[in-house]
């Protein structure tokens, strides 16, 4: 994956001296990126449901994408809750501006909450200015709640941003790594526990057919996607499985159903 646009998980890049997100797997990114640069324009629309209670906030931030991505279409909504009631159900992805001044858990997480229970399978990213959300309790908090991407847009430029859409839309978790690894060393060296639940709708596809010992090849053609996404998925498996090859994470995921 990108060695420097900054994520999480898994992502790709953009070298922007204020961008501070980093994207896991640097050369599994750039081909993801890649493929999607050349598949058919159709492959790059993506709707996306915008939910931002500032109105000259909203409308840059549409225009802002609009720049860099005439065929991203923003959905705008005023609240979670305009949203919930219109309940779109073609959107590809839902952005979140928190811009929340009060304590991050205790206001954007319960939003998120909120979101997830309206929209099972839509990934969702929250975007924040509030000097709080940045601790990486909270960052863990929002992705722990539901999220599958946080962008800190005190320090991420468009270019970036955009880049964390397409691949959360693509099935990756998107987080400022600088940030996570700054209380890295605070959580000690204990190995994590597998989370299964923390899984994205399509990882769990990927999941189920790699239980059924299909090639990546075969999974990509099945369910229309590169290759690269495909090990990108597998990644994420592993990582949130706690496993360290594509056999230990099905068997642990049969022992946790069993």
């Amino acid at each position: 994956m990108p060695t420097d646009p900054h994520s999480l998980s898994d992502g790709s890049g953009h070298h922007g001296s204020n961008t501070d997100g980093h994207f896991a797997d640097t050369e599994s990114v750039k081909e993801v990126h890649s493929g999607m640069m050349s598949a058919s324009g159709s492959a790059d629309d993506i709707n996306v449901g915008v939910i931002d209670r500032l109105q000259f906030s909203r409308d840059c931030l549409i225009r802002a994408f609009d720049a860099v991505h005439p065929d991203l279409c923003m959905v705008p909504f005023a609240s979670i809750g305009d949203c919930v009631r219109a309940a779109p159900a073609d959107l590809d992805l839902i952005l979140y501006y928190s811009h929340d001044d009060g304590p991050f858990e205790l206001v954007a997480v319960q939003q998120i909450k909120t979101l997830r229970q309206a929209f099972d399978d839509v990934p969702i990213i929250v975007l924040s200015d509030a000097k709080s959300a940045v601790l990486p309790r909270n960052i863990r908090n929002a992705l722990n709640s539901g999220a599958q991407g946080f962008i800190p847009t005190l320090s991420t430029e468009v270019p970036a941003a955009l880049a964390a859409i397409r691949f959360v839309r693509d099935g990756g978790t998107f987080a400022p790594l600088d940030l996570l690894f700054d209380g890295q060393s605070k959580q000690g060296a204990a190995a994590e526990e597998p989370e299964p639940n923390r899984l994205t709708p399509r990882q769990r596809t990927v999941l189920s057919h790699l239980s059924q010992g299909k090639a990546n090849k075969i999974i990509a053609y099945e369910l229309g996607m590169t290759e690269s996404t495909v090990k990108v998925h597998i990644r994420n498996i592993m990582r949130k499985m706690g496993a360290t090859n594509r056999t230990q994470a099905v068997y642990k995921s049969q022992q946790l159903s069993a």
